[in-house]
């Protein structure tokens, strides 16, 4: 089983049969993994050089070149929003993505920052935790022996 699999599987209830969006998707790999349960999934990027071939095997995926700072979806249209493996990329411009994420997503949405890199484990402690916290935003912190899940709370 795929590591992104292993992680669809924990929060699989957030993404069967619904609307996700993927930010900052590099390969694509989460994307091409819940593209199998979910009713649509959108994954952006700034480049496309790393997508996994297979993204447009999948007919309920697109893939959209975009700054996740200025996110072109209405306000309320996804269900769910994971950023998986690549928050360590985000960093100097953390609350600037996780309030477009949070303008997006559906009020009784949530959003999902999932990694097993030890570099974006350090960001979720150092930047994210301390954006939530001072913005009082909900959240809950849970690991597994792989993965940190970071659910936040619309």
């Amino acid at each position: 089983m795929l590591r992104a699999e292993q992680a669809i599987k924990k929060i699989q209830g957030h993404i069967v049969d619904k609307n996700i969006l993927e930010v900052a998707c590099g390969c694509a790999e989460f994307s091409i993994a819940a593209s199998k349960i979910a009713k649509t999934v959108i994954c952006i990027d700034l480049d496309d050089f790393r997508l996994n071939k297979e993204i447009f095997e999948c007919r309920n995926i697109t893939f959209e070149k975009m700054d996740a700072t200025a996110l072109t979806y209405a306000d309320g249209a996804m269900d769910t929003v994971v950023i998986y493996n690549a928050i360590a990329h985000l960093e100097t411009i953390i609350p600037n993505v996780l309030n477009e994420c949070l303008r997006v997503l559906k009020p009784d949405g949530y959003i999902y920052i999932i990694s097993s890199f030890k570099m974006d484990k350090c960001v979720i402690v150092e930047y994210v935790i301390p954006f939530l916290t001072n913005a009082n935003i909900q959240y809950e912190l849970y690991a597994d022996k792989i993965f940190v899940y970071l659910k936040i709370h619309q």
